[in-house]
């Protein structure tokens, strides 16, 4: 209650004696509306890329952009948005034609979609020339669909044809039709959507890499007594689990496999030393002078010449990498033209290689440009 009294003139105010009780309601009331300001901030984004998107002719996208704000999924994908710099692979209408439509309908799977449509990062000049390959790390994260090491987000590939940019998904190539800007997001369209990774042992068995033979063999070890867990099962499991997989020919070609069919610990060893267990190592990383060791404890070797990119297992035979940054939800293959014939085994070599992988994923960063290559940036998200 206001009074007012005349003084020289001029009102003279005197208040309320529960004045500041008044004041500290009307405070507190002012306070839980700050959060609800504040939040808008995104929503605003996400609006005007809705509208963005719609007015590019994307319209089927702009649709599912709509619906982020429904999921928490989606509210994370929306949130992560407006700071940064970032990279949307988005798909145009014809290509959402012949997807699922529980893709555009599902509040889950929208947020799932999109997630592993947007890449963190600025790559417009960053994008290199075919055979060489640029991953980024994407926003999805759902464990349902991920098993990378660290709880890591899904990557992307892609590489830059005579033809402009195409992304790498699943076996097939999606070329990159057109490109617009929308603030800090750049926007590729694309003539496909992308499709998630898949996990290893269906990676494996696809006929598309040619490495079925190997997938069988690996079904064929046992290495439980009850012969009810496979090998294929233990590099299906694994979190984060970088493979090299002879193709079909190498292994119809190779010498001294028939003999060792009936010692399975042998085999053994030859297998795990195709793997680089508790890690991916993507493409670019082969040729930056790091050091990787195999499940078995021998250590990789690798070298680019004109022909390619090779890799040995301890000073066995030379394989070359026919086909690089197969990606699966808990790693990555790269197919090779011969088989590493490396049967020694270093168990504290091997077990110290995995004890500072798992080191290193529990302190992992995000990267802000290309995966594999020196950051432009990282910040920690150590116990997230």
């Amino acid at each position: 209650m206001v009074s007012y009294i005349l003084f020289q003139g001029h009102p003279k105010v005197t208040f309320h004696p529960n004045i500041h009780l008044i004041m500290l309601f009307i405070s507190l009331g002012l306070l839980t509306l700050l959060p609800a300001v504040f939040g808008q901030s995104w929503q605003q984004y996400l609006d005007g890329l809705v509208q963005a998107l719609n007015t590019s002719g994307l319209t089927t996208l702009s649709s599912a952009s709509a619906a982020l704000n429904i999921s928490s999924e989606g509210q994370r994908v929306a949130q992560s948005l407006p700071t940064g710099n970032w990279t949307l692979f988005a798909p145009n209408n014809q290509a959402f034609s012949s997807a699922p439509p529980n893709l555009t309908s599902d509040p889950t799977s929208v947020g799932n979609l999109i997630s592993y449509h947007v890449v963190h990062g600025n790559f417009t000049d960053q994008t290199s020339p075919y055979p060489t390959i640029t991953l980024g790390r994407t926003l999805l994260n759902d464990t349902s669909l991920v098993q990378l090491e660290g709880n890591e987000s899904q990557v992307l590939a892609w590489s830059k044809g005579s033809k402009g940019i195409f992304v790498l998904n699943n076996g097939t190539i999606v070329s990159v039709v057109n490109t617009t800007v929308y603030r800090n997001l750049q926007v590729l369209v694309i003539d496909s959507v992308l499709k998630f990774p898949q996990s290893l042992s269906d990676t494996l068995t696809n006929n598309t890499y040619e490495v079925t033979t190997f997938a069988g063999a690996l079904s064929s070890v046992n290495v439980s007594t009850d012969n009810s867990t496979t090998l294929l099962d233990v590099f299906d499991n694994a979190r984060g689990i970088t493979l090299f997989a002879p193709n079909n020919t190498a292994f119809a070609t190779a010498n001294g496999i028939a003999s060792l069919l009936p010692n399975t610990t042998a085999l053994i060893a030859l297998f795990e030393n195709h793997v680089i267990n508790g890690t991916s190592v993507y493409s670019p990383a082969f040729t930056n002078g790091q050091n990787y060791t195999s499940a078995s404890g021998e250590p990789f070797t690798f070298i680019t010449n004109s022909s390619g990119v090779f890799v040995s297992s301890a000073g066995s035979n030379w394989a070359r990498i026919m086909r690089s940054d197969v990606l699966t939800s808990n790693g990555v293959v790269h197919v090779l033209d011969s088989v590493l014939l490396d049967v020694k085994v270093n168990a504290s070599a091997a077990s110290s290689a995995y004890q500072s992988a798992t080191s290193v994923a529990a302190s992992m960063t995000i990267e802000t440009g290309p995966v594999g290559v020196a950051p432009t940036s990282t910040s920690s998200v150590s116990g997230r």
